[in-house]
């Protein structure tokens, strides 16, 4: 299995292969007259193969394409969005990147075709640009090339693009299916890398778009992502792990209640209280004094008062909704 393995290219790959889909294909270009390419993620294995990267006008022109595809695709990875980009010989192609499970799996690629005639002036510049790459004198393919591409009308580009689109949602949602009928009970590669993110950086400031960009996702499409698959918005997830932490933090009997909360990433006392009792039905104090043995052997410091009762975390009144048990020396929500 190969380093770079995720579950949602495994999909993709199943997904171009599989006959519905080439169908599909195979019908998108019968209709607009454009080629349409499935082709996989650069980050796991764009293939020299992959249609149009050898370059149409021959030699070093594979080159090229190749560096215009890349560049297009991380545009559309980053945007989250459809890219249209012309090719050395000046032709229009079409990348859609496909999110499955919010990792970029692969892309569709549509085109070449033209916009426009290949006028004197149009061929005039095209070879300028070629001459800049070594290509120069490649006049006469170039001008065979455009002769036996298929040419579009501006409507008709954007209703391709709209096809396009609509298949790669479909695609999309049917990696997410097959992924499910796996029974994948591990973490989705996007939280994989979150998580690991979030480990290596200390900063508890970390900004929501420094996330997204660790996996290459814009915020919006981020936070989108991340409900979807966690049915938590960030902010609500990070409050999570401050939370967890504090819990551990609590055992130790040493810290204050104030240092707890710092050290935990809340920066205002009163919002940890809050939150705290939010999440666990108790005050972080009331939390530490249900602890085992925290105030085992200790005396009581104000003689004629009474011990606090320690019975209070299953008292609905005081805790609402929220009920607590203590199950192997741990205390968990119920």
């Amino acid at each position: 299995m190969p380093n770079n393995y995720s579950p949602e290219r495994e999909a993709w790959q199943s997904l171009a292969s599989s006959e519905i889909v080439r169908e599909q294909q195979m019908a998108f270009t019968c209709a607009t007259g454009v080629p349409l390419t499935l082709a996989p993620a650069s980050s796991y294995a764009l293939a020299d193969g992959t249609f149009c990267v050898k370059g149409c006008l021959g030699g070093p022109s594979g080159t090229a394409c190749r560096e215009k595809l890349l560049a297009a695709e991380k545009r559309a990875v980053m945007r989250t969005s459809p890219v249209q980009y012309s090719c050395p010989s000046g032709l229009v192609k079409i990348l859609v990147p496909v999110f499955i499970n919010g990792c970029h799996a692969g892309s569709l690629l549509a085109g070449p075709f033209a916009l426009r005639a290949l006028d004197g002036n149009r061929l005039a510049y095209l070879l300028s640009r070629l001459d800049k790459l070594g290509l120069g004198d490649r006049a006469d393919r170039l001008q065979t090339t455009w002769k036996f591409t298929p040419k579009l009308t501006s409507v008709k580009s954007r209703a391709a693009g709209t096809l396009l689109r609509m298949f790669g949602k479909y695609l999309e949602e049917c990696g997410r299916q097959k992924i499910e009928a796996r029974g994948e009970d591990r973490p989705s590669s996007l939280l994989q890398k979150i998580e690991a993110f979030l480990a290596e950086c200390r900063d508890e400031h970390i900004s929501l778009k420094s996330v997204a960009a660790s996996v290459n996702l814009s915020p919006c499409h981020f936070c989108s992502v991340f409900k979807k698959q966690t049915g938590l918005t960030f902010s609500q997830y990070r409050t999570r792990q401050r939370l967890e932490k504090a819990r551990q933090l609590l055992a130790d009997p040493e810290m204050r209640v104030s240092d707890v909360a710092f050290e935990a990433g809340f920066e205002s006392i009163p919002y940890f209280n809050r939150a705290f009792r939010r999440a666990f039905g108790c005050s972080p104090s009331e939390y530490r004094e249900e602890l085992p043995n925290q105030n085992s052997g200790q005396e009581n410091r104000n003689p004629g008062v009474a011990p606090k009762a320690a019975t209070g975390f299953n008292d609905p009144v005081k805790t609402g909704t929220s009920r607590m048990a203590l199950a192997g020396g741990r205390l968990t929500c119920l």
